[in-house]
Protein backbone atom coordinates (compact mmCIF):
# COMPACT_ATOMS: atom_id res chain seq x y z
CA UNK A 1 0.00 0.00 0.00
CA UNK A 2 1.81 3.33 -1.01
CA UNK A 3 2.41 6.23 1.26
CA UNK A 4 0.17 9.19 1.47
CA UNK A 5 2.80 11.78 2.37
CA UNK A 6 5.13 9.95 0.44
CA UNK A 7 2.80 10.80 -2.54
CA UNK A 8 2.45 14.31 -1.45
CA UNK A 9 6.39 14.77 -1.94
CA UNK A 10 6.17 13.32 -5.22
CA UNK A 11 3.42 15.72 -6.78
CA UNK A 12 3.88 18.04 -9.48
CA UNK A 13 5.84 21.35 -8.83
CA UNK A 14 6.20 24.33 -11.45
CA UNK A 15 9.64 24.50 -13.44
CA UNK A 16 11.87 27.23 -13.50
CA UNK A 17 11.14 28.02 -17.02
CA UNK A 18 7.65 27.36 -17.02
CA UNK A 19 5.04 30.24 -17.81
CA UNK A 20 1.41 30.46 -17.37
CA UNK A 21 -0.84 27.90 -18.14
CA UNK A 22 1.83 25.51 -18.12
CA UNK A 23 0.85 24.30 -14.35
CA UNK A 24 -2.59 23.47 -14.49
CA UNK A 25 -5.59 24.92 -16.15
CA UNK A 26 -8.56 23.87 -14.60
CA UNK A 27 -12.73 24.23 -15.72
CA UNK A 28 -15.40 23.74 -13.13
CA UNK A 29 -18.80 23.46 -14.35
CA UNK A 30 -21.49 23.96 -12.10
CA UNK A 31 -23.69 25.80 -9.67
CA UNK A 32 -27.59 27.12 -9.84
CA UNK A 33 -29.77 29.67 -8.55
CA UNK A 34 -30.51 26.78 -5.91
CA UNK A 35 -26.60 26.22 -5.09
CA UNK A 36 -24.51 28.97 -6.09
CA UNK A 37 -22.06 28.34 -3.06
CA UNK A 38 -20.51 25.02 -3.69
CA UNK A 39 -18.47 26.25 -6.59
CA UNK A 40 -17.60 29.31 -4.75
CA UNK A 41 -15.98 26.79 -2.15
CA UNK A 42 -14.36 24.42 -5.00
CA UNK A 43 -12.91 27.31 -7.22
CA UNK A 44 -11.16 29.32 -3.84
CA UNK A 45 -9.94 25.55 -3.31
CA UNK A 46 -8.58 25.03 -6.09
CA UNK A 47 -6.84 28.47 -6.98
CA UNK A 48 -3.69 28.70 -5.31
CA UNK A 49 -2.65 25.27 -7.40
CA UNK A 50 -3.83 26.02 -10.93
CA UNK A 51 -2.45 28.74 -13.29
CA UNK A 52 -5.54 29.32 -14.85
CA UNK A 53 -9.31 28.67 -13.87
CA UNK A 54 -12.33 28.76 -15.48
CA UNK A 55 -15.91 28.61 -14.32
CA UNK A 56 -18.94 27.84 -16.77
CA UNK A 57 -22.32 28.25 -14.77
CA UNK A 58 -24.96 25.36 -15.55
CA UNK A 59 -27.81 27.62 -15.92
CA UNK A 60 -27.71 31.53 -16.78
CA UNK A 61 -28.32 32.81 -13.41
CA UNK A 62 -27.44 36.08 -12.27
CA UNK A 63 -26.71 35.89 -9.35
CA UNK A 64 -24.73 33.04 -9.42
CA UNK A 65 -22.51 34.29 -12.10
CA UNK A 66 -21.94 37.70 -10.02
CA UNK A 67 -20.77 35.96 -7.57
CA UNK A 68 -18.25 33.83 -8.96
CA UNK A 69 -16.98 37.18 -10.73
CA UNK A 70 -15.94 38.42 -7.29
CA UNK A 71 -13.43 35.86 -6.97
CA UNK A 72 -10.54 37.50 -9.19
CA UNK A 73 -8.71 34.56 -10.22
CA UNK A 74 -11.84 33.25 -11.91
CA UNK A 75 -12.39 33.80 -15.95
CA UNK A 76 -16.23 32.76 -16.34
CA UNK A 77 -16.99 31.65 -19.68
CA UNK A 78 -20.23 30.90 -21.50
CA UNK A 79 -19.12 28.07 -23.41
CA UNK A 80 -17.16 24.72 -22.49
CA UNK A 81 -13.52 25.27 -23.20
CA UNK A 82 -12.73 21.55 -22.09
CA UNK A 83 -10.13 21.23 -25.12
CA UNK A 84 -8.05 24.13 -23.47
CA UNK A 85 -7.64 23.01 -19.92
CA UNK A 86 -5.89 20.03 -18.21
CA UNK A 87 -9.18 18.96 -16.02
CA UNK A 88 -12.85 19.31 -15.92
CA UNK A 89 -14.72 19.58 -12.35
CA UNK A 90 -18.27 18.82 -13.48
CA UNK A 91 -21.68 18.82 -10.98
CA UNK A 92 -21.02 20.40 -7.62
CA UNK A 93 -23.93 22.95 -6.81
CA UNK A 94 -25.90 21.30 -10.07
CA UNK A 95 -29.07 21.29 -8.59
CA UNK A 96 -32.05 20.97 -11.20
CA UNK A 97 -30.15 22.82 -13.33
CA UNK A 98 -30.46 21.71 -17.00
CA UNK A 99 -27.18 20.92 -18.89
CA UNK A 100 -26.06 18.46 -22.24
CA UNK A 101 -23.31 16.25 -20.39
CA UNK A 102 -22.11 15.89 -24.41
CA UNK A 103 -20.29 19.14 -23.69
CA UNK A 104 -18.29 16.70 -21.42
CA UNK A 105 -17.22 14.74 -24.43
CA UNK A 106 -13.78 16.53 -24.83
CA UNK A 107 -12.79 16.67 -21.30
CA UNK A 108 -9.09 15.66 -20.92
CA UNK A 109 -9.64 14.61 -17.18
CA UNK A 110 -13.29 14.34 -15.58
CA UNK A 111 -13.83 15.02 -11.91
CA UNK A 112 -17.58 14.23 -11.35
CA UNK A 113 -19.01 15.45 -7.55
CA UNK A 114 -22.36 16.72 -6.17
CA UNK A 115 -25.52 16.63 -8.30
CA UNK A 116 -23.24 15.57 -11.77
CA UNK A 117 -23.13 12.19 -9.65
CA UNK A 118 -26.91 11.75 -10.74
CA UNK A 119 -26.36 12.75 -14.03
CA UNK A 120 -23.92 9.78 -14.52
CA UNK A 121 -25.04 6.86 -12.98
CA UNK A 122 -26.15 5.27 -16.35
CA UNK A 123 -23.06 5.82 -18.24
CA UNK A 124 -20.19 6.30 -15.90
CA UNK A 125 -17.17 7.99 -18.05
CA UNK A 126 -14.20 5.92 -18.16
CA UNK A 127 -11.38 6.72 -16.11
CA UNK A 128 -13.18 9.75 -14.47
CA UNK A 129 -12.34 10.58 -10.66
CA UNK A 130 -15.89 10.23 -8.69
CA UNK A 131 -15.87 11.56 -5.14
CA UNK A 132 -19.28 10.49 -3.63
CA UNK A 133 -20.38 10.52 -0.02
CA UNK A 134 -22.25 6.81 1.44
CA UNK A 135 -25.52 8.43 0.12
CA UNK A 136 -23.99 9.10 -3.19
CA UNK A 137 -22.28 5.85 -3.61
CA UNK A 138 -25.57 3.85 -2.61
CA UNK A 139 -27.25 5.73 -5.23
CA UNK A 140 -24.97 5.07 -8.21
CA UNK A 141 -24.23 2.05 -7.56
CA UNK A 142 -27.02 0.15 -5.28
CA UNK A 143 -24.46 -1.04 -2.94
CA UNK A 144 -23.40 -0.21 0.82
CA UNK A 145 -19.51 1.87 0.25
CA UNK A 146 -17.80 -0.60 2.29
CA UNK A 147 -14.06 -1.05 1.38
CA UNK A 148 -14.37 -4.08 -0.76
CA UNK A 149 -17.39 -2.60 -2.55
CA UNK A 150 -15.75 0.63 -3.64
CA UNK A 151 -12.50 -1.09 -5.14
CA UNK A 152 -15.08 -3.62 -7.13
CA UNK A 153 -17.16 -0.46 -8.52
CA UNK A 154 -13.81 1.33 -9.20
CA UNK A 155 -12.90 -1.81 -11.00
CA UNK A 156 -16.08 -2.99 -12.70
CA UNK A 157 -16.15 0.70 -14.03
CA UNK A 158 -12.88 1.32 -15.11
CA UNK A 159 -12.86 4.39 -13.20
CA UNK A 160 -11.46 6.31 -9.69
CA UNK A 161 -13.06 6.52 -6.79
CA UNK A 162 -12.44 8.83 -3.77
CA UNK A 163 -15.64 7.76 -1.57
CA UNK A 164 -15.89 10.43 1.28
CA UNK A 165 -16.08 8.94 5.23
CA UNK A 166 -15.57 9.68 8.30
CA UNK A 167 -14.11 7.12 9.56
CA UNK A 168 -11.60 6.66 6.23
CA UNK A 169 -12.00 8.04 2.86
CA UNK A 170 -11.35 4.80 0.85
CA UNK A 171 -9.45 5.84 -2.78
CA UNK A 172 -9.04 3.12 -5.24
CA UNK A 173 -8.42 2.79 -9.00
CA UNK A 174 -10.04 -0.54 -8.67
CA UNK A 175 -6.30 -2.48 -7.71
CA UNK A 176 -4.31 0.08 -5.52
CA UNK A 177 -6.37 1.29 -2.10
CA UNK A 178 -5.54 3.36 0.04
CA UNK A 179 -7.65 5.03 3.61
CA UNK A 180 -7.13 7.89 4.58
CA UNK A 181 -7.80 8.88 8.23
CA UNK A 182 -6.80 12.47 8.46
CA UNK A 183 -9.71 14.48 9.16
CA UNK A 184 -11.83 15.89 12.32
CA UNK A 185 -15.24 16.04 13.33
CA UNK A 186 -15.39 20.13 12.40
CA UNK A 187 -15.22 18.36 8.68
CA UNK A 188 -19.12 17.97 8.89
CA UNK A 189 -19.66 21.66 8.09
CA UNK A 190 -21.66 21.89 5.09
CA UNK A 191 -18.84 22.61 1.92
CA UNK A 192 -16.26 20.94 2.81
CA UNK A 193 -16.78 18.39 0.23
CA UNK A 194 -16.89 21.02 -2.57
CA UNK A 195 -13.37 21.99 -1.30
CA UNK A 196 -12.04 18.64 -1.21
CA UNK A 197 -13.81 17.88 -4.85
CA UNK A 198 -11.78 21.11 -5.94
CA UNK A 199 -8.60 20.60 -4.65
CA UNK A 200 -9.04 17.28 -6.54
CA UNK A 201 -9.12 18.51 -9.58
CA UNK A 202 -6.67 21.44 -9.27
CA UNK A 203 -3.99 18.44 -8.52
CA UNK A 204 -5.94 16.25 -11.20
CA UNK A 205 -4.69 18.31 -13.91
CA UNK A 206 -0.36 18.21 -13.67
CA UNK A 207 -0.74 14.29 -11.51
CA UNK A 208 -2.20 11.24 -12.06
CA UNK A 209 -5.71 10.38 -10.63
CA UNK A 210 -5.14 8.53 -8.06
CA UNK A 211 -2.18 10.42 -6.97
CA UNK A 212 -4.40 13.56 -6.87
CA UNK A 213 -7.38 11.83 -4.88
CA UNK A 214 -4.98 10.17 -1.99
CA UNK A 215 -3.03 13.49 -1.86
CA UNK A 216 -6.09 15.61 -1.44
CA UNK A 217 -7.84 13.77 1.02
CA UNK A 218 -5.44 14.30 2.61
CA UNK A 219 -4.13 17.44 2.32
CA UNK A 220 -7.82 18.86 3.03
CA UNK A 221 -8.14 16.93 6.31
CA UNK A 222 -4.23 18.19 7.27
CA UNK A 223 -5.62 21.51 6.65
CA UNK A 224 -8.61 20.99 8.77
CA UNK A 225 -6.14 19.81 11.34
CA UNK A 226 -3.74 22.88 11.34
CA UNK A 227 -7.64 24.84 12.03
CA UNK A 228 -8.71 22.57 14.87
CA UNK A 229 -5.54 23.27 16.43
CA UNK A 230 -6.45 27.42 16.64
CA UNK A 231 -10.08 27.18 17.00
CA UNK A 232 -10.80 24.17 17.74
CA UNK A 233 -14.20 23.08 15.60
CA UNK A 234 -15.59 26.64 15.22
CA UNK A 235 -14.32 26.52 11.56
CA UNK A 236 -16.13 26.66 8.10
CA UNK A 237 -15.51 25.22 4.63
CA UNK A 238 -14.02 28.76 3.63
CA UNK A 239 -11.96 29.09 6.25
CA UNK A 240 -10.63 25.13 4.68
CA UNK A 241 -10.35 26.35 1.43
CA UNK A 242 -8.06 29.34 2.37
CA UNK A 243 -5.86 27.08 4.58
CA UNK A 244 -5.03 24.43 2.12
CA UNK A 245 -1.65 26.07 0.59
CA UNK A 246 -0.27 26.54 4.01
CA UNK A 247 -1.04 22.63 4.71
CA UNK A 248 0.47 21.53 1.37
CA UNK A 249 3.06 23.75 2.31
CA UNK A 250 3.97 21.89 5.36
CA UNK A 251 3.66 19.04 4.28
CA UNK A 252 6.04 19.12 1.21
CA UNK A 253 8.56 20.14 4.08
CA UNK A 254 8.02 17.11 6.60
Amino acid sequence: MANIKNIIKSLYAPKKESHKGQNGMLLVIGGSAQYHGAPVLALNAAKSFVDLLYFLPAEDDGYLINTIKRIPEVIVVDHTVNEHVDCTLFGIGLGDAAFDLKQLNNAKKLVIDGDGLKRIKENIPKDAILTPHEGEFAYLFNVKGTVENVKAMAKKHECFILKKDHTGDIITDGERLLVNTMHNQGMTKGGTGDVLSGLVAALACKNQNFEACAAAAYINGYAAELLRRRVGFSYCASDLAKHLAEAYFKLKKV
